[in-house]
Protein backbone atom coordinates (compact mmCIF):
# COMPACT_ATOMS: atom_id res chain seq x y z
CA UNK A 1 0.00 0.00 0.00
CA UNK A 2 1.31 3.43 -0.95
CA UNK A 3 2.31 5.72 1.89
CA UNK A 4 1.68 9.13 0.38
CA UNK A 5 3.70 11.17 2.85
CA UNK A 6 6.70 8.85 2.69
CA UNK A 7 6.65 8.72 -1.10
CA UNK A 8 6.24 12.48 -1.35
CA UNK A 9 9.19 13.20 0.93
CA UNK A 10 11.38 10.65 -0.85
CA UNK A 11 10.61 11.96 -4.36
CA UNK A 12 10.88 15.61 -3.35
CA UNK A 13 14.12 15.16 -1.43
CA UNK A 14 15.64 13.53 -4.48
CA UNK A 15 14.61 16.43 -6.74
CA UNK A 16 14.75 19.42 -4.38
CA UNK A 17 16.92 18.40 -1.44
CA UNK A 18 20.36 19.89 -0.86
CA UNK A 19 22.17 16.97 -2.52
CA UNK A 20 20.50 17.82 -5.84
CA UNK A 21 22.73 20.90 -6.19
CA UNK A 22 25.65 18.59 -6.96
CA UNK A 23 23.88 15.42 -8.10
CA UNK A 24 21.38 17.09 -10.43
CA UNK A 25 17.62 16.76 -10.55
CA UNK A 26 14.62 16.31 -12.81
CA UNK A 27 11.08 17.01 -11.66
CA UNK A 28 9.39 13.95 -10.14
CA UNK A 29 6.98 12.26 -12.53
CA UNK A 30 4.02 13.98 -10.83
CA UNK A 31 5.51 17.36 -11.66
CA UNK A 32 6.28 16.35 -15.22
CA UNK A 33 2.71 15.15 -15.76
CA UNK A 34 1.29 18.37 -14.29
CA UNK A 35 3.07 20.40 -16.96
CA UNK A 36 2.02 18.20 -19.87
CA UNK A 37 -1.77 17.92 -19.53
CA UNK A 38 -3.62 17.64 -22.83
CA UNK A 39 -5.74 20.67 -21.95
CA UNK A 40 -2.67 22.82 -21.34
CA UNK A 41 -0.86 24.23 -18.37
CA UNK A 42 -2.65 24.62 -15.06
CA UNK A 43 -4.43 28.00 -15.16
CA UNK A 44 -2.49 29.20 -12.09
CA UNK A 45 0.70 29.03 -14.16
CA UNK A 46 -0.35 32.20 -15.91
CA UNK A 47 -1.08 34.39 -12.91
CA UNK A 48 1.17 33.20 -10.06
CA UNK A 49 2.60 36.38 -8.54
CA UNK A 50 5.44 35.25 -6.28
CA UNK A 51 8.00 32.48 -5.92
CA UNK A 52 6.34 29.30 -4.72
CA UNK A 53 4.74 26.09 -5.97
CA UNK A 54 2.27 25.51 -8.78
CA UNK A 55 1.77 22.01 -7.36
CA UNK A 56 3.75 20.33 -4.58
CA UNK A 57 6.06 18.99 -7.30
CA UNK A 58 6.38 22.14 -9.45
CA UNK A 59 8.43 25.08 -8.17
CA UNK A 60 7.94 28.45 -9.82
CA UNK A 61 10.18 31.51 -9.76
CA UNK A 62 8.68 34.88 -10.65
CA UNK A 63 10.92 37.35 -12.46
CA UNK A 64 8.87 40.47 -13.15
CA UNK A 65 6.40 39.66 -15.92
CA UNK A 66 8.11 36.32 -16.52
CA UNK A 67 7.41 33.07 -14.68
CA UNK A 68 10.08 30.39 -14.66
CA UNK A 69 9.26 26.73 -14.04
CA UNK A 70 12.53 24.86 -13.39
CA UNK A 71 12.41 21.45 -15.04
CA UNK A 72 15.85 19.93 -14.68
CA UNK A 73 19.40 20.55 -13.55
CA UNK A 74 22.26 18.41 -14.85
CA UNK A 75 24.28 18.65 -11.66
CA UNK A 76 27.75 19.91 -10.94
CA UNK A 77 29.61 17.44 -13.13
CA UNK A 78 32.60 19.80 -13.07
CA UNK A 79 33.06 19.17 -9.33
CA UNK A 80 34.31 15.64 -9.92
CA UNK A 81 31.73 14.16 -7.54
CA UNK A 82 29.59 12.81 -10.35
CA UNK A 83 25.93 13.46 -11.10
CA UNK A 84 22.93 11.23 -10.57
CA UNK A 85 21.01 12.69 -13.51
CA UNK A 86 22.06 11.73 -17.02
CA UNK A 87 21.73 14.03 -20.01
CA UNK A 88 19.54 11.52 -21.83
CA UNK A 89 16.85 11.79 -19.15
CA UNK A 90 16.79 15.57 -19.46
CA UNK A 91 16.73 15.35 -23.25
CA UNK A 92 13.79 12.94 -23.14
CA UNK A 93 11.83 15.24 -20.83
CA UNK A 94 12.64 18.21 -23.06
CA UNK A 95 11.40 16.29 -26.10
CA UNK A 96 8.11 15.50 -24.36
CA UNK A 97 7.69 19.14 -23.31
CA UNK A 98 8.32 20.19 -26.91
CA UNK A 99 5.66 17.73 -28.06
CA UNK A 100 3.23 19.30 -25.58
CA UNK A 101 4.10 22.77 -26.83
CA UNK A 102 3.45 21.61 -30.38
CA UNK A 103 0.06 20.25 -29.31
CA UNK A 104 -0.90 23.44 -27.45
CA UNK A 105 0.55 26.09 -29.73
CA UNK A 106 1.57 24.57 -33.05
CA UNK A 107 4.99 24.92 -34.62
CA UNK A 108 7.63 26.61 -32.52
CA UNK A 109 10.10 29.36 -33.29
CA UNK A 110 13.74 29.08 -32.26
CA UNK A 111 16.12 31.23 -30.26
CA UNK A 112 17.84 32.42 -33.44
CA UNK A 113 14.62 34.05 -34.60
CA UNK A 114 14.28 36.00 -31.37
CA UNK A 115 17.83 37.26 -31.62
CA UNK A 116 17.10 38.75 -35.05
CA UNK A 117 14.72 41.30 -33.49
CA UNK A 118 15.96 44.87 -33.09
CA UNK A 119 15.01 47.40 -30.41
CA UNK A 120 11.65 45.99 -29.36
CA UNK A 121 10.18 43.74 -26.64
CA UNK A 122 11.40 40.60 -28.42
CA UNK A 123 14.95 41.94 -28.48
CA UNK A 124 14.65 42.76 -24.76
CA UNK A 125 13.64 39.19 -23.95
CA UNK A 126 16.34 37.71 -26.18
CA UNK A 127 18.96 39.87 -24.49
CA UNK A 128 17.76 38.84 -21.04
CA UNK A 129 17.90 35.18 -22.10
CA UNK A 130 21.51 35.57 -23.16
CA UNK A 131 22.32 37.32 -19.88
CA UNK A 132 20.81 34.36 -18.01
CA UNK A 133 23.05 31.89 -19.83
CA UNK A 134 20.47 30.57 -22.29
CA UNK A 135 21.97 28.59 -25.15
CA UNK A 136 18.86 27.51 -27.07
CA UNK A 137 15.09 27.63 -26.84
CA UNK A 138 11.76 26.86 -28.46
CA UNK A 139 8.90 29.35 -28.26
CA UNK A 140 5.13 29.25 -28.73
CA UNK A 141 2.49 31.97 -28.72
CA UNK A 142 -0.54 30.49 -26.97
CA UNK A 143 -2.91 33.46 -26.84
CA UNK A 144 -2.91 37.17 -27.52
CA UNK A 145 -1.23 37.73 -24.19
CA UNK A 146 0.68 34.53 -23.27
CA UNK A 147 3.68 32.75 -24.72
CA UNK A 148 5.84 29.82 -23.64
CA UNK A 149 9.55 29.23 -23.92
CA UNK A 150 11.40 25.95 -23.38
CA UNK A 151 14.86 27.12 -22.41
CA UNK A 152 18.21 25.35 -22.16
CA UNK A 153 20.90 27.27 -20.32
CA UNK A 154 24.52 26.74 -19.32
CA UNK A 155 27.02 24.11 -20.38
CA UNK A 156 27.15 20.48 -19.30
CA UNK A 157 30.95 20.34 -19.15
CA UNK A 158 31.00 23.36 -16.85
CA UNK A 159 28.34 21.97 -14.51
CA UNK A 160 25.86 24.75 -15.31
CA UNK A 161 23.29 23.11 -17.62
CA UNK A 162 19.59 23.54 -16.81
CA UNK A 163 16.18 23.28 -18.45
CA UNK A 164 13.20 25.50 -17.67
CA UNK A 165 9.79 26.46 -18.99
CA UNK A 166 9.06 30.18 -19.27
CA UNK A 167 5.59 31.72 -19.24
CA UNK A 168 5.95 35.26 -20.59
CA UNK A 169 3.93 38.00 -22.29
CA UNK A 170 3.27 37.10 -25.91
CA UNK A 171 4.81 40.35 -27.16
CA UNK A 172 8.16 39.09 -25.88
CA UNK A 173 7.97 36.32 -28.49
CA UNK A 174 5.42 37.14 -31.22
CA UNK A 175 6.96 38.48 -34.40
CA UNK A 176 3.52 39.80 -35.35
CA UNK A 177 2.88 41.90 -32.24
CA UNK A 178 6.13 43.18 -30.73
CA UNK A 179 5.96 46.07 -28.29
CA UNK A 180 8.37 48.76 -27.17
CA UNK A 181 11.63 47.64 -25.52
CA UNK A 182 11.20 46.34 -21.99
CA UNK A 183 13.71 47.50 -19.42
CA UNK A 184 14.98 45.44 -16.51
CA UNK A 185 14.08 41.89 -17.57
CA UNK A 186 16.09 39.56 -15.34
CA UNK A 187 15.68 35.83 -15.95
CA UNK A 188 18.60 34.54 -13.90
CA UNK A 189 17.96 31.62 -11.55
CA UNK A 190 19.73 28.56 -10.21
CA UNK A 191 18.79 25.19 -8.73
CA UNK A 192 19.89 26.65 -5.39
CA UNK A 193 16.77 28.85 -5.61
CA UNK A 194 14.65 25.72 -5.96
CA UNK A 195 16.37 24.06 -3.01
CA UNK A 196 15.74 27.14 -0.88
CA UNK A 197 12.06 27.16 -1.84
CA UNK A 198 11.75 23.55 -0.76
CA UNK A 199 13.69 24.12 2.46
CA UNK A 200 11.40 26.93 3.59
CA UNK A 201 8.13 25.13 2.89
CA UNK A 202 6.06 24.21 5.90
CA UNK A 203 2.85 23.12 4.18
CA UNK A 204 4.27 20.88 1.50
CA UNK A 205 2.97 17.49 2.65
CA UNK A 206 -0.47 18.85 3.48
CA UNK A 207 -0.82 20.38 0.02
CA UNK A 208 0.45 17.23 -1.63
CA UNK A 209 -2.21 15.13 0.00
CA UNK A 210 -5.11 17.33 -1.16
Amino acid sequence: MMNFETDYVRDSESAFGSASLVEGAVLPWQGRDALRANDGLHRRAFDVSSDGWLTPYNPVLVRGAGRIFPLAWRGDVASGHGAAVVSAEIDEFASKMRDSGLYWGGNWSDFDRLQEAKKNSIASYASALLDSGATRGNFWVLTGSIALGLIWAGEEAEGTMSLALHVVPSNWVSQNHPAKPVAGIDLRWSWADVIELYRTRTDVVGEASN
